[in-house]
């Protein structure tokens, strides 16, 4: 391998980074991307997920304090985008669906506590007001 390539790879490593220089803290690398965590009285994990400047980005989990998942939401620049799911306290899925721009779109599916399929409702076909 040349040096050339060796430094070619280098440099787009470094520059694509979660880190940014930030001209007013003097070229000090900080990072963008903050773990957001939060714990239950009993210690279980109750919320986390990653901030990106003090907005909600990316997947974020919520549990209960049995330390079953709760909910799973996918999160761009602060707003729900893509696949939602919530469960109930036993661990069954209760609803999945998706958001587009924090709006309920498509079909999404609910199901019982027992796992038993319950319905479906499609919200490409709702008013919009109706959504949420």
């Amino acid at each position: 391998m040349s040096k050339f390539t060796i430094l070619l790879v280098s440099l787009l490593l470094f520059n694509c980074s979660e880190y940014q220089d930030v001209e007013k803290n003097k070229g000090q690398r900080i990072n963008i991307t903050e773990k957001h965590l939060e714990y239950h009285e009993n210690g279980n994990v109750k919320v986390k997920g990653d901030l990106v400047k003090g907005i909600r980005q990316n997947t974020w989990y919520s549990f209960y304090e049995n330390g079953n998942s709760w909910s799973e939401s996918n999160y761009l620049f602060g707003k729900k985008n893509g696949i939602y799911k919530l469960f109930y306290s036993n661990g069954n899925l209760k609803v999945h669906g998706v958001y587009e721009n924090n709006i309920k779109t498509g079909v999404w599916f609910f199901y019982l506590e027992n796992g038993q399929f319950e319905k479906e409702i499609d919200f490409n076909e709702i008013e919009p007001n109706e959504k949420n």
